[in-house]
């Protein structure tokens, strides 16, 4: 009869220490692939705050454009007012959605002219970790972003 050979000291202790590693790696995949995810989508809202504030830098009412001595020679161009601006953001929202954002839905935070040339545009929304795992679950109702941006009229 042979005689069997006893584990000694830490035999079949690396499995362990490997599938606990593989989860380790796994939970790490999943939180930088949703943070990329989150950051591309602060971006693209970025974006989309910009395209919003050209918007409203472009838009003037009619009774200032064509008020006499609007936009003389010296004068600075033709003043923005707070409800052209807020009303230009609001257009180019509606007008222009963005079929490719995973956000719940855009809000018009802040559209305003604090100077009359430039328009200041601040746009949030809620977006979802891609992929979901016990160590994301505190975020899985969404993340709040916020973007802001200034335009100024010529």
């Amino acid at each position: 009869m042979t005689a069997r050979r006893r584990p000694q000291g830490d035999d079949g202790q690396i499995m362990v220490l490997a599938l606990g590693f593989a989860v380790l790696a796994l939970l790490l995949v999943t939180v930088v692939v949703s943070a990329t995810g989150v950051h591309l989508e602060r971006k693209r809202l970025l974006a989309l705050t910009d395209l919003a504030a050209l918007a409203a830098a472009d838009a003037v009412a009619d009774e200032q454009y064509f008020a006499p001595g609007a936009g003389a020679e010296g004068t600075g161009g033709v003043p923005l007012s707070d409800a052209t601006v807020r009303a230009a953001v609001q257009e180019y929202l509606a007008a222009h959605p963005d079929p490719a954002a995973d956000w719940d839905g855009v809000v018009v935070l802040e559209a305003s002219s604090p100077d009359g040339a430039s328009a200041v545009v601040r746009l949030g929304a809620v977006t979802r970790p891609v992929l979901l795992s016990w160590v994301l679950a505190p975020w899985s109702d969404g993340i709040a972003l916020e973007a802001s941006s200034v335009a100024r009229a010529t």
